[in-house]
């Protein structure tokens, strides 16, 4: 399931999820699943990064398909081409356009999944 070429393949759009937690909950295992169908479903790509080694997925979630699971961070993934990462950012001071749809390859959320409000408030 892992696809450690993902970053170098040609793909029309690719949505990325960096896992953080150490965990799977189920409703963020519910998540994952219907972006991956949602994603197989238009022709993109949809990817777990930063997954940790030793988090088994669910069933449900490891056969689904469109689903990439990397262990590294977009980070180290994207390292010569972050300029086609938009990072998708609900503190951002520049709206997503519908240009940014030409400008970018990928579009990378990260923390903003089940953290409203903050876990740490």
């Amino acid at each position: 399931m892992a696809d450690s070429s993902l970053a170098s393949r040609k793909v029309e759009k690719t949505y990325i999820v960096e896992h953080l937690d150490p965990e799977l909950e189920e409703w963020s295992s519910l998540e994952y699943a219907a972006i991956a169908r949602e994603s197989y479903a238009a022709g993109a790509k949809f990817c777990l990064s930063s997954v940790p080694k030793e988090l088994r997925l669910p069933r449900a979630l490891q056969e689904a398909k469109g689903l990439h699971v990397e262990h590294e961070s977009v980070e180290a993934l994207y390292a010569d081409m972050k300029q086609t990462v938009c990072l998708l950012d609900p503190a951002a001071t520049k709206e997503l356009s519908p240009g940014d749809g030409d400008r970018f390859n990928v579009f990378l959320f990260g923390g903003i999944l089940g953290d409203d409000p903050p876990r740490g408030m």
